[in-house]
């Protein structure tokens, strides 16, 4: 278990789902064509990368408010706090900014699943149309759908679909690297949660990482009733980090063309 290769992959992973550009002080993801996507959107800023903060945040919000998008920086995991010592900075830039706890887990027990027998989960590489109409829509989460698709680009994604009664009720998709494997999403359709369709999406990736002896798999849960469904696959609990976040806000005199109210992310 590699917590700093861990911590890493979590600051860096949209690489793996949108476009980016480095800089001295970190990197700035983007897409243009899919601006409702948190993950796709958004700066991570290293602490001890950055000489000039003010300088760095005029660049911030200078490239994001240039294509329309609006600005959000995320702190990087492993530099804990910082957005509380430089809380007055990002605020007098236009950012409002708070913390959110995330529980990380990994993979180091058995799994202990016993799946939905009516449920089928087939590991897939091509993608299909409805399963955005089928999951995305139906899960109320339609600007994922680009994301989760993008993904398939990508030799190193795990991508799993569950289908109920011959139709795609949710899904759940990995990436591995640098020998670390993220659980990046899981969701389903509203319609059809409460029947197992996510323990056995689980279920299944867990058993194709120990088939193919996939290690080093992290996620952090969304919720209590997530997390017990993690524990119940062999993920334990190792650290709980405070993820720093700022949004870019309205500023008097600035005219801006996308809607300033505070988002914590999807």
């Amino acid at each position: 278990m590699y917590l700093e290769k861990i911590y890493k992959e979590e600051d860096l992973f949209p690489r793996e789902i949108t476009l980016w550009e480095e800089r001295e002080y970190g990197f700035l993801f983007y897409n243009e064509e899919n601006k409702d996507s948190y993950d796709s959107n958004h700066a991570v800023i290293f602490k001890n990368r950055i000489s000039d903060l003010n300088q760095v945040l005029n660049d911030i919000v200078n490239f994001y408010i240039e294509k329309g998008i609006k600005p959000i920086i995320y702190q990087s995991i492993s530099d804990e706090g910082y957005f509380e010592d430089i809380k007055n900075i990002l605020s007098d830039h236009g950012f409002e900014s708070w913390s959110e706890s995330q529980r990380y887990m990994v993979l180091s027990e058995r799994n202990t699943i016993t799946p939905n027998t009516e449920i089928t989960v087939k590991k897939i590489s091509e993608w299909q149309e409805q399963y955005g109409s089928e999951i995305f829509e139906k899960a109320g989460e339609p600007w994922e759908t680009a994301v989760a698709k993008k993904s398939l680009d990508n030799s190193n994604t795990l991508f799993f679909v569950a289908y109920y009664n011959g139709k795609p009720v949710g899904m759940t998709y990995a990436h591995v690297h640098n020998d670390v494997c993220r659980v990046d999403y899981l969701l389903v359709s509203k319609e059809h949660r409460n029947i197992g369709v996510g323990r056995s999406l689980i279920n299944s990736f867990v058993e194709y990482c120990k088939v193919n002896q996939i290690e080093n798999c992290f996620l952090w849960p969304d919720g209590e009733t997530a997390e017990r469904i993690y524990y119940e696959a062999g993920f334990r609990h190792v650290d709980t980090k405070q993820a720093g976040r700022a949004s870019y806000t309205y500023i008097e005199g600035e005219e801006n063309d996308f809607d300033f109210k505070r988002t914590t992310g999807n």
